[in-house]
């Protein structure tokens, strides 16, 4: 069995070279992931998510592992900042499909609501009511407009009524 899960297909390139770097990082420390997670103070899950490509390590990560292994942190970082840079575009282009998504369930479900479109024409509803412009309020609920006051209910402001 390889000692590595395959990374995901959809996987940004940038992210899956800096995955691979890792890989090979600890393929060349001989440690197991469980000791880089001692030696690093990151934990095992921590670390298998980072190397299978589920989770950009934190930077404090990348570091302790170029301490622990002997590695340039240097060449590390840099690889880890073009990594950081691809994954906030992923999660920004994961955050917009998602939004998408919302917005044509909610459009499909308001369309469910509102019904089928009434066909015939004549202009009237059911009960010979005709169809009036006006404020569109909830899916099958008519507008009301509240009661209006009358000249002789209407005060001004030292209460004396208004003619």
């Amino acid at each position: 069995m390889p000692r590595w899960k395959a990374l995901p297909d959809e996987l940004d390139p940038q992210i899956r070279e800096f995955t691979s770097q890792l890989r090979r990082v600890v393929d060349r420390s001989g440690l197991s992931v469980a000791s880089v997670a001692d030696r690093t103070g990151y934990s095992k899950t921590s670390w298998e998510r980072y190397l299978n490509g589920r989770l950009l390590a934190p930077k404090g990560a990348i570091v302790a592992l170029a301490e622990v292994t002997g590695t340039n942190p240097m060449h590390l970082t840099t690889m880890w900042e073009l990594a950081e840079r691809a994954w906030s575009r992923s999660e920004m282009r994961h955050d917009m499909t998602m939004e998408a998504i919302r917005i044509s369930q909610a459009r499909a479900a308001l369309s469910e609501l509102a019904g089928p479109p009434s066909g015939g024409g004549g202009g009237t509803r059911k009960g010979g009511a005709g169809i009036r412009p006006g404020v569109a309020g909830p899916a099958g609920v008519s507008p009301s407009v509240p009661p209006q006051p009358t000249a002789s209910e209407v005060r001004d402001a030292s209460g004396a009524v208004r003619a």
